[in-house]
């Protein structure tokens, strides 16, 4: 009867696990509905589940392929994305500047561009004189940030996964061993990967209504997708009047600055408008 209870006890943890994991997406009264008397199930399921270790999570990651040979040459195209990750000295308006952590020496940092299906080989490197490590957690990757571990100074390390599905994901400093990501990100360690879906983006229906043959029908336009694009992202600044990051500051929410695209006011994707905001005019 002991026993019984023990793999009962173990069915029960794992659905709360579930349920605190699910929790945004159902209500409570969802949950209460889903609910079932482990009591119920017979002895020898239980025995089954307890001989296969128990139930355990499986996320999508298990299934995900990561091995830069195997990828290679899986008939795909491969797509490299090379950047390194360093500290250098930015302007912010007022003609003041701040410590920024980048990839590539740039807020944000360089935009991926993919399509659905590719192999994305990144790699990242840490110059030998800079004063920390970094990593890249790539969300594109739809794996765990485990996966993609800070690297220290003066090392280089490639990673690869395949881009399955569309959309637009950042991507940022990250990794298990590193101390103090909030630094890294909100100092300017982020970026974008866009993964354009295989089959292309669908037409515009514009509709609207016409007046024919006496008759007010509907009058339906399809536009192809291609527009002008504007790529808008946003960050906050925590400096101290040095211009270095202010924890303290960030868990007060307060902040010295809201940027665009790295900057003030960065609205317009128009460089002479950038310059002027910059002080370079």
């Amino acid at each position: 009867m002991r026993k019984q209870y023990g793999y009962i006890l173990s069915i029960a943890t794992v659905a709360v696990v579930g349920m605190s994991l699910l929790g945004s997406t159902f209500t409570q009264t969802q949950i209460a509905g889903q609910s079932f008397d482990a009591s119920k199930l017979e002895t020898s399921a239980l025995e089954a589940i307890h001989q296969m270790g128990g139930l355990q999570l499986v996320m999508p990651e298990a299934f995900a392929e990561t091995d830069c040979g195997t990828l290679s040459n899986s008939g795909r195209e491969v797509v490299e994305f090379n950047v390194t990750g360093e500290s250098v000295e930015l302007p912010i308006m007022g003609g003041k500047t701040y410590n920024a952590m980048t990839f590539d020496q740039q807020v944000p940092g360089p935009t991926l561009r993919v399509t659905q299906g590719d192999v994305v080989k990144m790699t990242l490197t840490i110059p030998d004189d800079e004063v920390t490590a970094h990593g890249n957690d790539m969300h594109a990757s739809q794996i765990s940030a485990a996966a993609f571990e800070s690297i220290n100074p003066g090392e280089s390390k490639t990673y690869c996964y395949v881009a399955e599905v569309p959309g637009v994901f950042k991507y940022h400093c990250s990794g298990v061993k590193l101390i103090g990501m909030d630094q890294h990100v909100l100092s300017g360690m982020y970026g974008i990967a866009i993964v354009d879906p295989i089959d292309g983006y669908k037409k515009l229906m514009v509709e609207k209504t016409a007046v024919e043959n006496g008759k007010v029908v509907k009058d339906r336009q399809f536009y192809d997708a291609d527009a002008l694009e504007f790529q808008l992202q946003y960050n906050q600044l925590y400096l101290t009047p040095e211009g270095n990051y202010d924890a303290g500051a960030m868990f007060k929410h307060h902040n010295t600055a809201t940027v665009v695209n790295g900057m003030q006011f960065g609205y317009v994707p128009n460089e002479v408008h950038n310059a002027l905001i910059k002080g370079l005019l």
